[in-house]
């Protein structure tokens, strides 16, 4: 049963991220907006559903460690392997959006000092949560206001079908994309404890792998497609959304104690990557091939310190 939940997680992942990437860029066309734009708001929210469900949930039921290393495994995730798998495929180029990608870029950096300051000592505070969660509506003020702007500014393209049609198949991408996301975690979950694999080390791998699936599926389609602006926003979106909205929430829900180690080794080890990364895109707009290689094999290098930590 739990291999047939696999299967299925995988099939329902592909078809999600294909109707998902097909309805956003269309609908971006038709809008006038750019799929950058697109992909930091609405698929970024959408391809962000597995976390924020299961991490709103772990810290409901008293499991803080599971919320935390969720959305901080998912965001290194997002930035190695998702960009790098995307890159390996086919190049990603972004085009004129330097500005946007340092805007998102810091506003994917700025939850990291407020958790390292407020749970150095392991603690997530309810005070520390509501600045998470007032962070991520300044980055959702800030995209919304861009979006307006190009609407206003730049001219509709000729796009068939009505804009409603478009956000329907967006709206139906994301659903089966969360679905196919749960079904894979919960196999993986029982398989991994079958294995007698620990809680903390699922967390921090099998679940953020499983959660960071339609990410992947979202950003790999989108590259193969030549939405490469598309990718970049997708993954930059969901990792504000992870740390500013997901964290906040959970925590603000409920305080809780988190591992010192997530705080003190994995969100600088996130923080040090997110800083590489956006250097190597802001540098020319590009990523190339070897560069995805390089993080990938960066990736790999994380799991194995992980492996050898014992999560």
């Amino acid at each position: 049963m739990a291999w047939l939940l696999i299967v299925g997680g995988i099939t329902m992942l592909g078809l999600g991220a294909s109707w998902l990437v097909d309805g956003a860029s269309r609908l971006a066309l038709r809008l006038g907006i750019s799929p950058m734009v697109v992909g930091l708001t609405i698929v970024g929210f959408g391809t962000s559903m597995p976390e924020f469900s299961v991490s709103v949930l772990a810290s409901a039921r008293g499991s803080g460690a599971l919320s935390l290393g969720n959305a901080v495994g998912s965001n290194v995730m997002n930035l190695l392997l998702v960009l790098g798998a995307a890159a390996v495929l086919r190049p990603i180029h972004v085009v004129g959006g330097e500005r946007t990608l340092r805007r998102d870029l810091i506003f994917g950096l700025l939850p990291v000092p407020v958790l390292v300051f407020a749970a150095w000592d392991g603690f997530i505070d309810r005070w520390a949560a509501v600045l998470l969660l007032g962070l991520f509506a300044a980055f959702m003020f800030v995209c919304l206001q861009q979006g307006r702007r190009e609407q206003q500014s730049g001219s509709k393209t000729a796009v068939s079908g009505h804009w409603g049609r478009h956000l329907g198949i967006t709206a139906v991408g994301i659903v089966v994309l969360v679905v196919g996301a749960e079904l894979l975690v919960d196999g993986g979950v029982v398989v991994a404890r079958r294995f007698g694999i620990s809680e903390a080390v699922i967390g921090l791998t099998l679940v953020a792998f499983g959660t960071s699936l339609p990410e992947l599926a979202t950003s790999v389609v989108a590259a193969l497609k030549g939405e490469s602006e598309l990718s970049v926003g997708n993954v930059l979106g969901s990792n504000v959304f992870n740390l500013g909205l997901i964290v906040g929430t959970a925590f603000t829900l409920r305080p809780a104690p988190v591992p010192t180690f997530v705080i003190q080794q994995d969100i600088p080890f996130l923080c040090v990557a997110t800083v590489l990364v956006g250097s190597v895109v802001l540098r020319d707009g590009r990523v190339s091939r070897a560069e995805g290689a390089a993080m990938l094999v960066a990736f790999a290098g994380y799991l194995a310190f992980l492996a050898v930590r014992g999560g």
